[in-house]
């Protein structure tokens, strides 16, 4: 991911800063009492404002009940008028996955035009799009305004053009990025012409796909300094400007645009001030020209995810200045030797990241990168990289993160990387490396946040009383060597959140301190091993989301689980009893207990799993019939052969037009066949073989167009095959007499579904 986000912010501030430098005397201190009195009118206006705002979870708008509303937070008033120079209200949220969860919501009030003064608003990353969605004409009448801030409001419909009044503005951003959509769009921009003085412009993820002027448009404004039109579906342009006027500008994103055209054609190779240039995605191919050797200024670059980059020609030596460099997915070939030579190389080397993964590298990696020593982010993954790493890797001492991973690297690994002191995120999953990772490669790595060390045949040998010198936040050691005991080091990684350590050759009973050790864990994988015993008893107060211990020798109860659990897989132990009570919870997606010797029934506290999309229960002991509050509406998959389940077809499968599949066969069902089968329209997979059901088969079955599958075979069904069933031409097997079998991968693989990622192994 690209870490623009810290650059773009801090720019932001900057220029803040510095619109406010000139009303800086006239600013009452945060809490204080000096000069003027707040004027009523705005106090009014600010009160109508707040009764705009719906929630408020992160409490902003509390203190917005006193007096003088200039100690409001986010209020600055003029120490001279008393009257408000700056409303910023800007939300706390930091991240998509967040949700707005510290984010105002509601509607923004035109009551903001009794403040008049105004020249600071910022109302960024909150929900106030209103009921109306659209973004409010009425913001183009504060005219005195320098910095305007809308960035992450989701506003859907065209940008108002009045924007172009606010003559006096500075800084203006209105990018819809945050969102993760795109709803806001323009079909003319020149009013962004009409503003004289704008040094940021931003508009990021707005839709201007039928601007081919844009370019002539920005032109105008020689006073930019910082343009983000990423993400805005830029077509392609003529680059024949007569002349370049941007010559202040200092940082451009135009990433994730569909330019197609090659990279050299670009216009903006001669603009020698920028610092900051992003075109990560903007569909260019081809090699940067000569001419970006003498961008001396430029301290981060990302070209990734643009394509046939081919064989590196570009020099990037001469880049001094240059701290991060984006080349990830760039379809670049040739030697990382050769590659790595092209870096910064500079009497004061400040190249700080370097992301190089997804590309067609070949070679081994040289031993001596003296020019790389400043190094903080090394990621070569996904490539084609051979031999070992280098014992020179120890001279990188400011390392905080080295991804290797998904190469073609073998050998031991080098216990010089020890010498990484500063390593927080070490990545070497998909390699050949062999050998003993023991105590000594360890040693140094006391920030070591991240051990990513999968699909790798090595052996990590410690003693069973080593204390790790570090704090591990997640772990992936799938298919590495752990075994035969449960490794003890891992009682110390209390603030684990994540963990593999699937097929690692664990043959052993389940620790004491499992439940207490891993309480933070959210996803936490211990299948295919050999771990034999009880599962403990204390889980439910455990954090785990993701829970997968399939493939085990696990014996007794199931313990009442947490109820953050959403994806549960115990298939193929030797599991007996009756389900736990709390089964069911709101946030269950997928249930698999394949393969065990469950009894009893299905609980009625299933039926609270509402997001439910998989149910497999197959080959076990459960009986007696289905609960008949179980109304789940999402469900995708319901397995459930080889089993004692007795009744009536389920009345209520006649509501789940979503199901693709349905394995009721080996069970005592009994009954007719109702003619709503046929309304299950999306079915994939039909399995209703040896039961009782008698009768005739429903004609509406020739309903399901959709069938690959269907195995009717070992009930007391009599009568004709529906004539039209020779319609559904989809279907791949038909069984009425005789068996099938075939496994679940099989079955998913009719689908070709999103989600294949529910099941995660095989089964019959």
């Amino acid at each position: 991911m690209r870490t623009t986000t810290a650059e773009l912010l801090l720019i932001c501030v900057l220029a803040a800063a510095s619109l406010l430098a000139s009303d800086a005397h006239q600013l009452r201190p945060a809490g204080g009492s000096v000069g003027a009195g707040c004027i009523p009118r705005e106090r009014d206006a600010l009160l109508t404002f707040k009764r705009g705002i719906t929630s408020d979870p992160m409490g902003v708008l509390d203190s917005w009940h006193k007096e003088d509303s200039c100690q409001w937070r986010g209020v600055k008033c003029s120490n001279r008028t008393g009257h408000v120079l700056k409303l910023d209200l800007r939300s706390l949220y930091v991240g998509i996955f967040d949700e707005y969860d510290t984010a105002l919501v509601g509607q923004i009030s035109d009551s903001l035009l009794s403040m008049d003064r105004l020249v600071h608003l910022d109302l960024s990353m909150n929900y106030l799009e209103g009921p109306s969605g659209r973004m409010p004409e009425f913001l183009a009448s504060l005219t005195r305004l320098r910095y305007l801030n809308l960035a992450g409001i989701p506003f859907s419909g065209r940008v108002p053009h009045q924007l172009g009044n606010l003559s006096n503005l500075q800084h203006l951003d209105i990018s819809c990025q945050f969102d993760g959509e795109t709803n806001m769009y323009s079909r003319d921009i020149s009013w962004v012409a009409r503003i004289p003085n704008l040094q940021y412009l931003g508009m990021n993820s707005v839709n201007l796909c039928t601007m081919v002027d844009w370019l002539y448009v920005v032109n105008m404004i020689p006073s930019l300094k910082a343009l983000d039109l990423g993400f805005c579906s830029l077509p392609a342009i003529d680059h024949s400007l007569s002349h370049i006027n941007l010559t202040k500008l200092e940082m451009l994103d135009l990433s994730g645009n569909i330019f197609a055209h090659p990279m050299a054609r670009s216009w903006f190779w001669n603009l020698t001030g920028l610092q900051h240039l992003y075109l990560g995605g903007a569909q260019l191919y081809g090699q940067p020209p000569d001419a970006l050797a003498h961008m001396t200024s430029l301290q981060v670059l990302d070209l990734s995810s643009n394509r046939n980059m081919g064989t590196m020609t570009t020099s990037f030596r001469k880049l001094c200045n240059l701290r991060i460099l984006y080349l990830s997915s760039c379809q670049i070939d040739g030697n990382i030797k050769d590659i790595i030579g092209r870096m910064p190389q500079c009497p004061l080397n400040k190249l700080q990241e370097l992301y190089l993964g997804s590309n067609n590298i070949i070679g081994i990696m040289p031993d001596r990168t003296a020019h790389l020593t400043s190094l903080v982010v090394l990621d070569i993954s996904g490539n084609n990289l051979s031999g070992g790493i280098p014992r020179g890797v120890g001279l990188l001492t400011s390392l905080s993160s080295l991804d290797l991973s998904w190469n073609y690297l073998s050998g031991h690994v080098p216990s010089e990387i020890s010498m990484l002191g500063n390593l927080t995120v070490m990545d070497l999953r998909g390699n050949h490396f062999n050998g003993d990772l023991t105590e000594e490669h360890f040693t140094s790595l006391t920030r070591l946040k991240v051990l990513s060390l999968s699909e790798n045949p090595l052996r990590i040998t410690v003693g069973s009383d080593w204390i790790p010198p570090f704090s591990l936040e997640g772990t992936d050691l799938g298919s590495c060597q752990l075994g035969p005991l449960f490794p003890a080091w891992l009682q110390f990684q209390v603030d684990i959140c994540w963990m593999d350590i699937s097929r690692t050759g664990i043959v052993d009973r389940l620790p004491d301190w499992f439940s207490t050790a891993f309480a933070k864990v959210t996803d936490l994988d211990i299948s295919n091993n050999e771990i034999s015993g009880r599962l403990p008893r204390n889980m439910e107060f455990m954090s785990l989301q993701l829970f997968s211990v399939n493939s085990n020798k696990l014996t007794g109860e199931i313990p009442n689980l947490p109820r953050s659990i959403t994806f549960l897989d115990m298939s193929e132990n030797s599991l007996s009893g009756i389900l736990p009570s709390n089964i069911g919870t709101p946030e269950l997606i997928s249930l698999l207990l394949v393969s065990n010797q469950i009894t009893g029934g299905i609980p009625k506290s299933l039926c609270k799993a509402e997001a439910l999309v998989l149910l497999d229960l197959r080959n076990n002991l459960f009986e007696g019939q289905l609960p008949r509050c179980f109304g789940v509406k999402n469900i995708y998959f319901l397995m459930l052969s080889n089993n004692r389940f007795s009744g009536n077809f389920p009345p209520f499968l006649k509501h789940w037009r979503q199901l693709r599949s349905l394995d009721l066969s080996r069970n005592n069902f009994s009954g007719r066949l109702p003619s709503c089968i046929g309304d299950l329209v999306e079915l994939r997979f039909l399995r209703l073989n040896q039961n009782m059901f008698s009768g005739e088969i429903p004609g509406t079955i020739s309903n399901l167009s959709h069938l690959h599958h269907l195995n009717l075979a070992g009930n007391g069904l009599s009568g004709a095959i529906p004539r039209h069933l020779s319609n559904v031409t989809a279907i791949k097997v038909c069984k009425f007499h005789g068996l099938l079998r075939i496994t679940f991968w099989q079955l998913l693989g009719f689908f070709q579904s999103t989600l294949f990622f529910l099941c995660g192994r095989q089964g019959s």
